[in-house]
């Protein structure tokens, strides 16, 4: 995908810039990958935007003096990752005989649960009662204006999708109309990557093998009308369920919504440093903590992998089993009735 290609460009061009565009495959030194890391740490998001026609050493001293903000350890692991996926494949196909980039990743010191936060029931409340699901001029420009119109199309599903099944954002925007199915009576969604389709950037792509994975809707979005958007768009023939997202420069959907995303949680007063749309599976999981739902369900309805070795056999739970389950799940606080349209089918 371009998003991948866009990766490789990057750690490819702090590459170039440490070593030179002229040194032999076999002359790069474990030395020479570890300034690349060191100049990676430096760097603040998009530097070559901030900083254009400028190399990418002065960029990071700027950004020094500037005091901005650094590239997240999350971020320079990835771009790690990368050099050392061209150093392996460098290995493999004989042109050095030692990976100098294996093993450069650095220390993410931060909790896993002080990533991100889940919204708590205020910025829940601040969110659905916003004009987007109150009454808004339209969903483009004007979703911050009241006004008397609730769009039922892309940027008003995607946040309820995800906050009552745990879908993250690129699983929300990338489904097509055929990936809601009854599956032996129970209405689900399916999360699924697809094969080799030969059209790279209509491709669909979960995070990880467990990402693959059937969720039930849940009686909330049957109620507010989900199953009727559906069948709509199914019987117009479209491919995707929401084709009204516009797609970025990377193919994917959801990199345009995630930006978009961040400027309405400022719009309604719930943005903070520790929240984002994937604050939405944060708060599914949360609640499926005080739903008591045993970790086999958690990891089914999340896409978690499970941890011990009992967890890869069997077929997985039934879809009336995960659909019990799931209707266990509530929000306190997030009254949606007025959005309810009558039709669950």
């Amino acid at each position: 995908s371009q998003k991948t290609i866009d990766g490789y460009r990057i750690i490819f061009a702090v590459l170039s810039e440490i070593i030179g565009d002229d040194t032999p495959v076999r002359a790069v030194s474990r030395a020479g990958c570890e300034q690349v890391r060191d100049l990676l740490r430096r760097l603040p998001p998009n530097a070559s935007k901030r900083f254009k026609g400028i190399p990418l050493g002065k960029a990071a001293d700027r950004a020094d003096a500037l005091g901005l903000p650094k590239l997240s350890p999350g971020t320079v692991n990835s771009y790690l990752n990368n050099l050392a996926a061209l150093f392996k494949y460098a290995e493999a196909n004989w042109h050095c005989d030692r990976s100098p980039a294996e093993g450069l990743q650095v220390a993410d010191k931060r909790r896993a649960k002080d990533k991100r936060h889940s919204f708590d029931r205020e910025q829940l409340a601040a969110i659905f009662s916003a004009p987007l699901y109150t009454g808004c001029q339209d969903d483009r420009t004007g979703y911050a204006k009241r006004g008397p119109n609730v769009l039922r199309r892309g940027r008003f599903w995607v946040p309820l999708l995800s906050l009552y099944t745990g879908m993250r954002l690129n699983e929300c925007c990338q489904l097509l109309t055929g990936d809601v199915r009854n599956l032996d009576g129970v209405w689900c969604i399916i999360i699924t990557e697809d094969g080799d389709t030969g059209d790279v950037e209509d491709q669909k792509r979960v995070k990880t093998a467990a990402g693959e994975r059937y969720v039930p809707v849940h009686p909330e979005l049957m109620k507010l009308g989900f199953l009727a958007y559906v069948s709509t768009q199914q019987k117009a023939g479209t491919l995707r369920l929401f084709h009204d997202l516009p797609k970025g420069k990377t193919g994917y959907s959801s990199d345009p919504f995630s930006k978009w995303f961040s400027r309405f949680l400022v719009s309604v007063g719930a943005k903070t440093d520790k929240t984002s749309f994937h604050s939405f599976r944060h708060t599914f999981r949360d609640a499926m903590r005080e739903a008591d739902l045993s970790p086999e369900y958690v990891n089914a309805l999340g896409g978690w992998a499970g941890s011990k070795t009992s967890d890869n056999y069997g077929s997985g739970l039934k879809p009336q089993t995960l659909a019990t389950a799931i209707a266990k799940l509530n929000h306190p606080g997030i009254d949606l009735s007025h959005l309810y349209t009558g039709l669950t089918n």
